[in-house]
């Protein structure tokens, strides 16, 4: 999943930071692995299932507190003092103090948690874990471990270690397992990677295209998502906004479209004149959801200052009938 356009301390790893019950001693020798390093470079692929080709990524981190990451439509350069984060779509860009959540959110994402480890040493403390054995891959054979990141069972991620440093290589990962027609598969697959090998910080500086345009800070905190509705509701309530409220769930593929087609263009940030944008994971959050009687991903409430709700629409189909929907609550937002 692509993550939001300002990061905030509330969105730390919310998706992995979860109770330690099992893991196996492969497991924590990956995270173990990946944490010792200095640093980490990479190219790789994600392939979603049944929604789309496989994907060019790559990846350098460095510690201290130096990444850059590029994905499809993003990227990410911080340098260990400033975080840039590029729209390539929109060709807009915007620095920000780097912070270690900061960091984090940037590798929490199925399509980066390959790599969470390298900043958080708990990155793979999964629910429960086991050890698969050895399996037979093109270009030897390499040791695999499943394990669980969610209380229903629901998000599972099979991990294809190379034996030799205990690091990764490989992973599949199941979104709604438990449902096989809505279960969203994806296929994290590296075609270079390297531990601990030179990388000049030079790698770190971001050089603006001539065609692209740094945010005003207006600009960005209108783009900004809240994860606490009671925080939300307090901004709303000093700015005379009305909230737009995402629910969803990281396992449900039509939130990633709707993510992925719809929340990072410009059409829907300059709806942030008029709007306070939260996002509520129903898996993390699921009493927040139970009080709005969320039943179905995903689900869009745009409520009052107060947390009434003024309209809703559940699931979705395409942008404009997104934009439609708001459209008809707050009206044309330029």
């Amino acid at each position: 999943m692509r993550k939001p356009i300002l990061f905030a301390a509330t969105t730390a790893l919310a998706a992995i930071a979860l109770a330690h019950v099992g893991s196996t001693s492969l497991l924590s020798s990956f995270g173990k692995a990946i944490n010792d390093a200095k640093t980490v470079t990479s190219t790789y692929t994600v392939q979603t299932l049944h929604t789309g080709g496989a994907e060019q990524y790559s990846i350098t981190l460095k510690k201290p507190n130096m990444v850059r990451v590029e994905t499809p439509d993003k990227l990410y350069v911080a340098d260990g003092k400033d975080l840039v984060t590029y729209d390539k779509t929109e060709k807009t860009y915007f620095k920000q103090p780097v912070t270690v959540s900061a960091l984090k959110s940037i590798l929490a994402p199925e399509e980066t948690h390959l790599f969470a480890g390298f900043f958080d040493a708990d990155a793979y403390k999964a629910m429960t874990s086991k050890d698969l054995g050895s399996k037979s891959m093109k270009g030897g054979s390499m040791a695999t471990v499943e394990a669980t990141y969610d209380a229903s069972g629901k998000k599972v991620i099979t991990y294809f270690l190379n034996p030799d440093d205990k690091v990764a290589r490989k992973a599949t990962i199941e979104l709604d397992k438990n449902d096989p027609d809505k279960k969203l598969s994806m296929i994290v697959d590296t075609k270079t990677l390297d531990l601990n090998s030179k990388v000049p910080d030079s790698t770190f500086v971001f050089d603006p295209p001539a065609d692209s345009r740094e945010m005003t800070l207006e600009e960005m905190n209108a783009a900004k998502w809240y994860y606490d509705l009671d925080e939300a509701k307090r901004v709303a309530a000093a700015s005379g906004k009305m909230i737009f409220v995402d629910f969803y769930a990281t396992w449900c593929g039509p939130c990633k479209m709707l993510e992925r087609e719809c929340f990072n263009t410009e059409q829907f940030k300059k709806f942030g004149k008029k709007l306070v944008f939260c996002r509520i994971d129903v898996d993390e959050q699921s009493s927040v959801a139970a009080t709005y009687g969320i039943t179905a991903m995903p689900t869009q409430d745009i409520l009052d200052k107060n947390g009434a709700v003024i309209k809703q629409t559940i699931g979705y189909g395409n942008p404009q009938m997104f934009f439609d929907f708001l459209t008809s609550v707050v009206g044309n937002p330029n």
